[in-house]
């Protein structure tokens, strides 16, 4: 691994202690116009979509503490990659940080070639470039709306998922796509966090809601677009908190698929199962919501960089990985992967960062490369599996290697690093 360079003028930080807090939001419905071939699932039986079950939405949330902004814009999206969003958005907004964060619903329009190959399909390069048209001007709308604003973090715990990947008798594992029974295997990371913004007179206005489960309760008979289960939620508690903007963010959800599926073939049933899962969810949120603790938010501190790995079965082949992090006063660590990594690696950040909040935005597109696709732990790569060695093109111990250096910017950002050694 590399360094493969900083984005330039992305390292920043509030100077001011005291520097208030000051938010802006915005949404913008980003379902296609077009009936367009769909992500995921090398099995659909259904090709192209044949309608719109429930629409897809891009939401931005810009944060401003002293002159340090960020923005974090939730998408019901497969997967996100834009190199123009970036640095449009640094350049012509003076937002230098953002994080363009996929829920990974497989009901959303398939527009990105794999890897780093040019797109080719018409269609696609429509609607991507109709889609940074449209999250671009949401960032505007929400940068040009601010307001003093006060953060919170409150947490709870609901197990809707299951590890897909089983222990088999030769020893080595093998993904579980379908669970009908609810079993819950293996382990996994059931905790959701949530990232809540008020305003100066008390009033909710935002709530972001951290949660590790692949949004897949939709199979790949369904052939309507949806923002899947996180779409259920957002929707269910935006209609329970009035006036305030629920958003989704999708954790190292790689192994892990929900207890929930729609395996019936049959719309309007597989629909059904999805809104259950969606309520499930948004009622835990909403009950967590109460009990959501104030936190200083009186400076953010980013580091953006872009990692080079090799390939794992090509080795003479490498892949640049950006990721970035972010730190909202000395109790909010945000780390960021661009691809599905294994829950296990959110679990490592969350044990190893020394913060009181540490969160895991997978499947987060923010400082250039590639979409990384499935980044595994180490002993998830030895073992086997789909995503873990099946279906996952980046090399042994990546995974790792990109926590560490997540952990290293964090000390670098709480201004650890000293030039010269310390007493003994």
């Amino acid at each position: 691994m590399k360094l493969a360079g900083l984005l330039l003028g992305f390292a920043f930080a509030a100077t001011a202690a005291d520097a208030g807090l000051l938010a802006g939001i915005a949404r913008v419905e980003i379902t296609p116009s077009k009936l367009m071939r769909m992500y995921g699932y090398a099995n659909r039986k259904c090709g192209p979509a044949n309608g719109t079950h429930d629409p897809l939405f891009a939401k931005a949330l810009v944060l401003q503490a002293g002159e340090s902004r960020l923005a974090i814009v939730t998408m019901d999206l497969g997967s996100m990659v834009s190199a123009n969003l970036p640095r449009d958005v640094a350049a012509k907004l003076a937002i230098p940080v953002l994080l363009l964060a996929a829920s990974h619903t497989h009901s959303a329009p398939a527009f990105l070639p794999y890897g780093s190959a040019p797109a080719e399909d018409e269609a696609a390069l429509e609607y991507l470039a109709d889609l940074e048209g449209k999250v671009f001007r949401a960032v505007e709308e929400a940068s040009r709306a601010m307001f003093p604003a006060r953060l919170g973090v409150g947490r709870g715990s609901i197990q809707l998922g299951y590890n897909r990947l089983l222990p088999r008798d030769d020893g080595r594992s093998r993904a579980l796509f379908d669970n009908l029974e609810r079993v819950p295997y293996g382990p996994v990371d059931p905790e959701f966090v949530l990232l809540r913004v008020d305003d100066a007179s008390g009033n909710q206005r935002a709530l972001l809601v951290h949660y590790a489960a692949h949004a897949v309760v939709l199979g790949p008979t369904s052939c309507k677009y949806s923002a899947d289960f996180p779409g259920v939620m957002q929707r269910k508690a935006e209609e329970e908190l009035k006036g305030t903007q629920v958003m989704f963010v999708q954790g190292g959800a790689g192994d892990i698929n929900p207890l929930f599926m729609g395996r019936s073939g049959d719309e309007s049933a597989d629909f059904k199962v999805m809104e259950k899962m969606g309520e499930l969810l948004a009622a835990e949120v909403l009950r967590a919501n109460k009990s959501v603790e104030g936190v200083a938010a009186d400076a953010i501190r980013a580091k953006g960089e872009v990692l080079t790995f090799s390939e794992r079965w090509e080795k003479d082949k490498s892949m640049e990985v950006g990721i970035t992090t972010v730190l909202i006063g000395q109790q909010i660590a945000i780390a960021t992967a661009p691809g599905e990594a294994l829950h296990k690696l959110q679990r490592m950040w969350k044990e190893q960062a020394d913060v009181p909040h540490a969160l895991f935005y997978g499947y987060t597109y923010s400082s250039g490369g590639t979409w990384a696709g499935y980044i595994p732990d180490l002993r998830s790569a030895a073992y086997g599996g789909y995503g873990a060695d099946a279906s996952t093109r980046i090399e042994v111990g990546a995974g790792e290697k990109i926590m560490l250096r997540h952990l290293a910017n964090l000390y670098d950002l709480r201004g650890m690093w000293r030039d010269a050694p310390g007493r003994p």
